[in-house]
């Protein structure tokens, strides 16, 4: 593990983690987000789990969303995984 991946963790999980102690769930998202959009889905839906445990069922429209901190970085690898492969440049083009 590099230095760079230690701050992605760290930052990412620093995020979440005050999302839950601050009560404002927005926050836990954009940790969540955070760790899967830098290809770390493995750690965000770990951590998404945690979220959800903690947070408990939602209640009101989203009642049927049992997992909504896991979908969000299931949803976030996906979004990377179909970015990368579509608009990342895979072939640069040579220098003359």
């Amino acid at each position: 593990m590099n230095s760079s991946s230690r701050l992605i963790y760290a930052l990412t999980f620093l995020l979440a983690a005050a999302g839950f102690l601050m009560p404002l769930w927005p926050l836990s998202v954009v940790g969540v987000v955070l760790a899967a959009l830098s290809g770390r889905w493995i750690f965000a839906v770990i951590v998404g789990l945690m979220l959800d445990l903690a947070w408990g069922a939602p209640t009101g429209m989203y009642r049927y969303l049992f997992f909504p901190f896991t979908i969000v970085a299931l949803v976030g690898f996906i979004v990377r995984y179909w970015g990368s492969r579509y608009f990342l440049d895979k072939n640069p083009q040579e220098r003359i």
